[in-house]
C-alpha cells in the first residue's frame, strides 16, 4: 500500500522485507508563510537534490520507502528537537541561518514559531518512520534503516579531499562493522571511494533509531558531483541534473537492490 499527501509519501508500506528506506533531505516544499518570512536573498543551499529520483528502483523492487517533500529549512527531521531561537544551525531543528551561516530571515523566529514548524512538519516524518520500523520489527522482529543523503563537500574540512561515499553507523553502534565493510565493499567494488563515519557519522534518524533494539541504521552519502554534474557546487538551489552523468550514478548504484534484497 502507498500513502501519499503533501509532507511525505509512502511507497509499499506492506512489502514484506525487514527494509527501510528513508529521504529526509530531499523535500523542496516550503508553507506560504514562510515563503513570505524569508530574506530576498536567502539560498536554501544543501538539499539531498534529487535523490527520489536517483533511488527510484529501490522503491521500484518493492522496498519500503518514506520520502519526504518538505525543505529541511522548514523543519529537519534528521536532527534531535531544540527549540531555542540561538541554536547553532548545524544542529537546530529549525534553521535561522543556513548550511553557509547565512541569515534566513529579517525577523528571528520565535520560540512558539519553532514549536509550530516541529509539530506541523517534524513529527509527521519521523512519526511516521517510527511506525514503518514497527512494523518490520513486529513481523521479523528487526528491522533495517537504510538513510539516504548526499553533499557537495566535507564542511569544516576546505583542505580535506572528500571520498565520494561517506559510510555512517555512529562508529559502528548503529550497524555492525562487518555489516558497514560489507556495504563499502561493494561501493568500492563499482569505482567510489569510501569513508568511514567522517565527517559524518549519522544524523539524529540513524543513531535515535540505531540504537534502539532490533534496528540495524546506517547512513549513506553521495557526494553531488557523482551524480548531478562534474563540477564543483556553492551557495545554490539546483533544478536540473546531467542526464548523463546520473544514468551512470544510477547504473551503479543498482547494486543495492540485491544487497539489500539479501537482509532477510
Amino acid at each position: 500500500m502507498d500513502i501519499s499527501n503533501q509532507l511525505y509519501t509512502v511507497l509499499n508500506s506492506e512489502q514484506h522485507s525487514p527494509v527501510v528506506i528513508s529521504l529526509p533531505h530531499s523535500g523542496t516544499w516550503i508553507p506560504v508563510a514562510m515563503k513570505k518570512a524569508l530574506l530576498p536573498n536567502a539560498v536554501l543551499a544543501n538539499t539531498d537534490w534529487f535523490l527520489p529520483e536517483l533511488y527510484d528502483f529501490l522503491p521500484a523492487a518493492g522496498f519500503t520507502t518514506l520520502i519526504n517533500h518538505v525543505n529541511r529549512y522548514v523543519a529537519d527531521p534528521n536532527r534531535a528537537v531544540t527549540y531555542d531561537p540561538q541554536h547553532d544551525y548545524r544542529s537546530a531543528t529549525v534553521y535561522q541561518r543556513n548550511t553557509f551561516d547565512h541569515n534566513l530571515y529579517a525577523q528571528p523566529l520565535t520560540i512558539p514559531q519553532i514549536q509550530a514548524r516541529v509539530c506541523s512538519y517534524y513529527r509527521p516524518y519521523r512519526q511516521m518512520l517510527t511506525t514503518l520500523l514497527n512494523q518490520k520489527k513486529s513481523e521479523f522482529r528487526y528491522a533495517y534503516l537504510v538513510d539516504l543523503h548526499s553533499f557537495a563537500q566535507y564542511p569544516y574540512y576546505p583542505n580535506v579531499k572528500p571520498k565520494t561515499i561517506v559510510l555512517g553507523n555512529d562508529h559502528d553502534r548503529t550497524s555492525s562493522k562487518r555489516f558497514r565493510l560489507a556495504l563499502a565493499d561493494q561501493f568500492m567494488t563499482y569505482g567510489w571511494t569510501v569513508e568511514d563515519n567522517f565527517p559524518f557519522r549519522g544524523g539524529d534518524i540513524t543513531r535515535y533509531y540505531g540504537h534502539q533494539q532490533g534496528v540495524t541504521a546506517i547512513q549513506i552519502e553521495l557526494r553531488y558531483d557523482q551524480y548531478i554534474a562534474h563540477r564543483s557546487f556553492g551557495e545554490e538551489v539546483l533544478t536540473t541534473y546531467q542526464s548523463e552523468v546520473f544514468k551512470q550514478a544510477q547504473q551503479k548504484l543498482q547494486f543495492l537492490t540485491a544487497f539489500l534484497g539479501r537482509l532477510r
